[in-house]
């Protein structure tokens, strides 16, 4: 599949955020696991006894990880991002942004006060992970992600304890980043 360039205007804006070229298909399922992933969410919390803020605030969350990790999975959207003119900072800035949303459940989700073991630990480790990854040879990234995933998934329910609602939330953030945006398309 050759990748084409953005679109002029508000559908180039789409393309530049998921690749340009993304199929009817796949926009379907990305728009649908995003919808779907905030709505099961924020149902989750609100039986969990939550304010609405921190209801809004978790679906949001939930939006963005579990709607991003269905986009970078996609082939459209690895092949944007692992375009020639994309730098390894760029690859590592993009998930380095991400451990807002590992401040966030700290703050917010795990319990009275921030968390800053937890805040230190998933972060830490994703950032030092995604390090290793990218600057892998191509064909150790895949093998390795998925190792640093696992590690990150036992990081998080046994070392430190599930978060109440946010179960899900360390390993698709790992998916998300490690899993798919950091491990180019297979040719």
């Amino acid at each position: 599949m050759r990748m084409t360039q953005p679109r002029p205007g508000l559908l180039g804006s789409w393309d530049r955020f998921v690749g340009p070229g993304m199929s009817r298909g796949e926009t379907l399922v990305l728009l649908g696991a995003t919808l779907a992933g905030g709505a099961l969410v924020a149902v989750h919390l609100y039986t969990l006894g939550l304010p609405w803020l921190l209801i809004a605030l978790g679906a949001l969350v939930a939006a963005d990880v579990i709607g991003g990790a269905v986009c970078n999975m996609t082939e459209t959207t690895k092949r944007w991002y692992h375009r020639p003119e994309q730098r390894r900072r760029d690859h590592l800035g993009f998930i380095a942004l991400h451990v807002c949303h590992v401040v966030i459940v700290a703050w917010a989700f795990r319990g009275p006060g921030f968390d800053s073991i937890y805040a230190l630990s998933i972060g830490g480790w994703l950032v030092l992970s995604a390090i290793l990854v990218l600057c892998a040879p191509t064909v150790l990234r895949s093998p390795l992600a998925t190792t640093f995933f696992a590690v990150a998934l036992g990081l998080s329910l046994y070392a430190l304890g599930p978060t109440p609602g946010f179960e899900w939330f360390v390993p698709l953030l790992f998916i998300k980043l490690l899993i798919g945006h950091a491990v180019p398309v297979k040719d």
